[in-house]
């Protein structure tokens, strides 16, 4: 699996040459488990940085691939258990106004590390999830963003839990 998420990775960033715009982000997680054998976690406060590329698909929407570090998980009785993600988010930006933009799509997680200190499971190794948010661009290039992410694969094996995270960010475009 980590073959084929390394293998994802190049063929979005091999094209770099014609990418039309790069930038950098970075903010907050709010993370969670969520799913029915759930029950006793709590939100986890983390953060996620990264870069990302812009390329020109139509008129009004563009392809952006991003590549971040994702700290997300929960607390369980005041510990934290922390899932710490490579991800590659490949969002479909929509412009709705010049400055204002829609974004949709998938994203691919591989396990970086974990901490073990509350569920005494191994997580997967890898994760799926869509996600979707709003960006603005506040001027020069500077922007904000807000985006969910739904898990959609299992945390664990065994169990019905899954990721579940909001993220603000702030970003630069080159």
């Amino acid at each position: 699996m980590r073959r084929l998420f390394l293998a994802a990775a190049l063929l979005l960033c091999a094209p770099i040459m014609n990418a039309q715009t790069y930038g950098i982000k970075g903010g907050v997680n709010f993370a969670n488990l969520t799913g029915n054998d759930a029950d006793a976690f709590d939100g986890l406060t983390s953060f996620h940085i990264g870069a990302l590329m812009e390329f020109n698909i139509l008129d009004r929407i563009t392809l952006q691939p991003e590549l971040l570090y994702s700290v997300q998980g929960a607390k369980n009785d005041g510990e934290e258990y922390k899932l710490n993600y490579m991800t590659l988010p490949v969002m479909v930006e929509f412009d709705i106004d010049g400055s204002l933009s829609l974004h949709a799509g998938p994203q691919f997680s591989l396990l970086a590390n974990e901490t073990k200190h509350v569920a005494p499971k191994e997580a997967n190794n890898y994760d799926f999830g869509l996600a979707a948010g709003l960006e603005y661009e506040i001027t020069g290039g500077l922007f904000i963003q807000g985006r969910y992410v739904w898990g959609q694969r299992q945390v664990f094996e065994d169990a019905d839990v899954k990721n579940s995270v909001i993220q603000f960010s702030l970003g630069f475009y080159f």
